[in-house]
């Protein structure tokens, strides 16, 4: 727990770093009301794209808790398949916190692609490793078929990651 709270206090204070340095509290202040409430809505929609990674793996996870023993490890990676999205989300709100107040309409339209891609493609992803997690159980599919079938829906949120990543790098 100690260590935990170590890393959200280096976090914390780098995120101040960026701050003091960038002025972006300055710049957000000059920014217009619409400029403000859309980027708002960004973060939101981002948020919900790293919160939907941890929904999702509730979904594989119980799937996997109903697997039997000796098909637990052929099991287990389609299973953590989801938690991906998240970090992907993560990943583009921070590039979004060091350039909204340079980019904020890029940066909205970035933080909206990316957390929309990540919602939808974590919950689709979860419940077909879930039905992958069950045809292992009954002998109907190998992992190898698993991992092909989560991982086609994965590659929609690897677009929607690319888009956001292209957007901000205008």
């Amino acid at each position: 727990m100690k260590r935990i709270f170590f890393f959200l206090s280096i976090i914390s204070i780098k995120n101040q770093e960026i701050l003091c340095q960038n002025n972006i509290v300055q710049k957000i202040q000059n920014l217009n009301q619409l400029e403000k409430i859309t980027l708002i809505f960004s973060f939101i929609i981002i948020s919900i794209g790293i919160l939907s990674s941890g929904y999702a793996l509730t979904i594989s996870l119980s799937a996997y808790a109903g697997c039997e023993k000796e098909k637990r490890a052929t099991a287990f990676i389609p299973s953590l398949m989801p938690g991906s999205q998240g970090l992907y989300s993560f990943a583009i709100c921070y590039i979004m916190i060091q350039e909204f107040a340079n980019k904020p309409l890029l940066t909205t339209f970035a933080g909206i692609i990316c957390g929309l891609t990540c919602l939808f493609s974590a919950i689709g992803q979860a419940k077909t490793a879930a039905a992958c997690i069950k045809s292992i159980n009954n002998d109907q599919m190998d992992q190898g078929q698993a991992l092909l079938t989560t991982g086609i829906i994965e590659l929609y949120a690897l677009c929607g990651l690319a888009a956001s990543f292209l957007i901000i790098s205008q």
